[in-house]
C-alpha cells in the first residue's frame, strides 16, 4: 500500500503535507520524529499527491509510480494570463482535416497530458479508446447514420433534423465526423447505482485543450454520443470493457485550415452574491 518516503536531511517538520492531506492520514511530524501515514491508514490514501506537491521543501515523495517523478522548478509551468487567454480563445471546433494520419506518439502525448484531469475521488477510472483506422472511423459514422434511420418518423426529439444528415451521407459526404482520420472516445466504469460520466467529459476536455498545442484539431461527436447508448450494433462495434460506458468522444487530425482570427462571443453572464 502506498506511504510517503521523507527525505530527512530535506523535511523542515513545517507539517503542511499533513494539514492538506485530503483523508486527514498523515501523522504530522514531532520532536523527535517525521511525517508518516501508519500502517492501519495506508488503504485510506486517495493518491492525489497533494501531500508531495504542496511540500516546500520537496522533502516528501508518494510512493506510488517514483520513476514518474520529474524534477520541478517553481515558475516553469507558469503561463502569462495573457497567453493563456489567447491560446484559450484561439481554441476552434475542426470540422476539415488533413487526410494523413496524426502519429501515434503524438496522439500518446496529448493522452498522457489528459491523464492529468481531475476525477470525483480521485478515482481515475477513466479509460481510453482511440479510433485510429481511418476505415473503421467511417465505420463508425456509418452506424450511427443506421441509428438515425430508425429515429425517421419516430416521437424522437432529434427525429425532424436527421433526414438531411442521412441525405447527405447518402451522397458521399461524412456530416458525422467530416473526414477526420481519427476518433477518440473517454469511457468509465458504470453501474445501476453510479451513472455519471463527468470524470470522462473532462478528461475529454484536457485533450481537446491540449491537442493543438501539439497541431492537432478536435471536434465534439455528439452524433455519435447521441447514438452509443441507444444503438446496440455501433456499442458493440466499440467493444468496451464489460459495464463501460462512452463520456464522449472527439474525432481528430491535423486542421486542413489554420486560425488566423479570433472569433467574438456572447458576453459573460454573471452573477455575484
Amino acid at each position: 500500500m502506498p506511504n510517503i518516503i521523507v527525505d530527512k536531511a530535506l523535511c523542515t517538520k513545517c507539517n503542511i503535507c499533513s494539514s492538506i492531506c485530503l483523508m486527514g492520514i498523515i501523522k504530522p511530524a514531532a520532536d523527535a520524529d517525521f511525517p508518516c501515514i501508519q500502517s492501519a491508514n495506508e488503504n485510506k490514501c486517495m493518491l492525489c499527491g497533494h501531500c508531495e506537491a504542496f511540500c516546500p521543501a520537496q522533502a516528501l515523495t508518494l510512493d506510488f509510480l517514483v520513476e514518474e517523478k520529474i524534477p520541478f522548478i517553481r515558475g516553469e509551468s507558469c503561463i502569462e494570463p495573457e497567453r493563456l487567454a489567447l491560446y484559450m480563445r484561439s481554441r476552434r471546433s475542426i470540422r476539415h482535416f488533413r487526410p494523413e494520419p496524426v502519429d501515434k506518439e503524438t496522439i500518446r502525448q496529448i493522452l498522457e497530458t489528459a491523464r492529468y484531469a481531475p476525477s470525483g475521488g480521485n478515482s481515475q477510472t477513466v479509460q481510453w479508446l482511440v479510433i485510429y483506422d481511418t476505415e473503421e472511423v467511417k465505420k463508425i459514422a456509418g452506424l450511427t447514420v443506421e441509428w438515425m434511420r430508425t429515429v425517421q418518423n419516430t416521437p424522437h426529439p432529434f427525429a425532424n433534423y436527421v433526414s438531411g444528415i442521412i441525405k447527405a451521407w447518402d451522397l458521399g459526404f461524412d456530416p458525422i465526423c467530416r473526414n477526420a482520420p481519427h476518433l477518440v472516445f473517454a469511457h468509465l466504469p458504470v453501474s445501476d447505482f453510479v451513472d455519471d460520466r463527468t470524470d470522462a467529459i473532462i478528461a475529454l476536455s484536457h485533450f481537446d485543450v491540449a491537442a493543438p498545442a501539439f497541431g492537432v484539431g478536435c471536434c465534439w461527436a455528439g452524433f455519435i454520443r447521441m447514438a452509443v447508448d441507444s444503438y446496440p450494433p455501433l456499442l458493440e462495434a466499440l467493444a468496451l470493457p464489460d459495464k463501460h460506458k462512452v463520456g464522449y468522444g472527439l474525432f481528430f487530425g491535423y486542421p486542413k485550415y489554420q486560425v488566423g482570427a479570433l472569433a467574438r462571443r456572447q458576453p459573460i453572464d454573471v452573477v455575484w452574491r
